[in-house]
């Protein structure tokens, strides 16, 4: 991975405060990673800090803020797939298996004389990475050019699909399906894939993928999603409609003249509209849910 940036002026910012359990877990995240060849004690003069981020079983990860970073870095041309073309792919299968990357980025080396942009600080130390991190705006678009590269064949022949670090592998039956598995397992081994069994699926009828519910040939949206839809509170204040319309622009593809029925809303987020957002936005708003 090659990192190229916008001008030569170093990005250094300072260490955040660590609670002293937070502590503790970033030092055992840094000496996995240090084992296992992913970064390595770095002096560079760029620095980036670390955030702690909670995951759904209440535990934290730790992930590089490289939001300043990535502001001077030029964007990578190769873009990820259309998520609607991804989907479209699965709509004559009966039989789905998913697979998940270990660690996907991490598969990707760093070029040696990019590394010491990816610098990161904690308060034991600093650190650069020899593989892809997380965080910088450009690891999706690499990464996904880099399995796209080991799986381009079997793509064109329908054998799997793949986003990031997701795979499935569509099949008319099962049969057809342990086939085409056994083809991947045995491009993964070749190139050192890495698959997460915990979070894989193997020869379902229903799965989730990338959001939506894919079952029988048929493609609807994710009950999670749904759900968050019919919870979210009346929106009160701009900002609350902003986030109503960012949730339900989700289901734009399952919801016909989605742009029409959703315009007295988008109406309400414009400045010339504000008398009629605190004065007679409440049933545009109810109408448009």
């Amino acid at each position: 991975m090659r990192i190229i940036l916008k001008d030569e002026e170093p990005v250094c910012l300072h260490p955040r405060r660590l609670a002293f359990t937070k502590r503790q877990e970033v030092n055992k995240q840094i000496e996995e990673w240090l084992n296992e060849g992913i970064i390595r004690p770095s002096s560079s003069e760029y620095a980036s800090p670390i955030v702690m981020v909670k995951k759904k079983d209440g535990s934290s990860r730790m992930c590089i803020d490289y939001r300043k970073l990535n502001q001077k870095l030029v964007k990578d041309k190769f873009s990820l797939p259309l998520i609607e073309d991804v989907l479209d792919t699965l709509q004559e299968a009966k039989v789905y298996s998913t697979l998940d990357l270990r660690n996907g980025f991490f598969h990707v080396d760093v070029d040696e004389d990019c590394r010491k942009y990816t610098f990161f600080i904690v308060p034991d130390g600093q650190f650069e990475f020899n593989k892809v991190p997380f965080g910088l705006s450009t690891s999706p678009g690499v990464f996904q050019r880099y399995v796209s590269s080991i799986i381009r064949d079997l793509t064109r022949k329908g054998i799997v699909i793949s986003y990031l670090d997701d795979l499935v592998i569509p099949a008319k039956n099962e049969q057809e399906g342990l086939e085409k598995l056994k083809i991947i397992f045995e491009v993964a081994k070749k190139y050192g894939l890495e698959i997460k069994f915990k979070k894989c699926q193997f020869l379902k009828k229903k799965i989730e993928f990338l959001g939506d519910i894919v079952e029988s040939g048929t493609i609807k949206p994710s009950p999670t999603k749904t759900l968050a839809v019919r919870k979210f509170p009346e929106p009160t204040t701009i900002k609350q409609v902003q986030s109503f319309l960012g949730l339900t622009g989700y289901f734009r593809k399952y919801i016909k003249d989605y742009s029409k029925i959703a315009k007295p809303l988008s109406d309400l987020t414009r400045k010339e509209n504000l008398f009629v957002f605190f004065f007679g936005g409440g049933d545009s708003t109810k109408k448009s849910i």
